[in-house]
């Protein structure tokens, strides 16, 4: 069967056999401080994988499944000071696309700026679920609203520039407007790894 952790602690939580690792996650919610929430989700020391979360408990057999909780302030501190190296990669996935098309290797080249693109849509929405769970003068000092307006503009040149196969001034817009604004918000992000540590 099953046993749940919590901060370290044995938990009393358990659940039938029947039972599917989501509907133990929810059980688990609800036994734990209002004012937190759950941080992190490992089963025998790896984070869950997504066919994970219709399993059957039953299934994992004697399985651990440790789970952390801190206040939503917490949780936002810890993932902000993980956020300009996650820009960083970015930058670099678009800097690599660029360097790929600068070459002549279109097909590479495409291949790379779509991950580069998912890469950043992807961080933009992660970064939104963070500014959710901010309050007020907090989450004014950490909005990146314009920067997301300004980037996702850039991006839109650059997707009609791929599509018109004008390969030079999608590199060109991607040195010149697209790079230099994600240094500035990798710089941005940096400032609060040095105040969270």
């Amino acid at each position: 069967m099953v046993s749940v952790r919590i901060n370290g602690d044995d938990s009393p939580v358990g659940g039938g056999a029947s039972l599917k690792i989501a509907e133990l996650i929810e059980l688990i919610k609800a036994s734990i401080d209002p004012e937190h929430m759950i941080t992190s989700i490992l089963l025998e020391g790896r984070e869950l994988a997504e066919e994970d979360w219709a399993a059957p408990v039953s299934q994992f057999g004697a399985a651990t499944v440790d789970i952390s909780t801190g206040t939503p302030k917490s949780f936002v501190n810890d993932r902000l000071d993980k956020a300009s190296s996650i820009v960083r990669e970015c930058y670099l996935q678009f800097r690599d696309a660029r360097k790929t098309f600068q070459d002549g290797k279109m097909l590479q080249g495409n291949q790379q700026l779509v991950k580069a693109v998912n890469t950043l849509k992807s961080f933009f929405e992660w970064y939104s679920t963070l500014l959710e769970l901010s309050e007020g003068d907090r989450r004014k000092e950490i909005d990146i609203t314009p920067q997301v307006t300004d980037i996702s503009e850039v991006c839109k040149r650059i997707c009609q520039q791929q599509l018109y196969q004008s390969w030079w001034a999608l590199g060109e817009t991607i040195a010149k407007e697209l790079e230099p604004k994600l240094d500035k918000l990798e710089d941005f992000f940096r400032k609060y790894q040095t105040q969270v540590q």
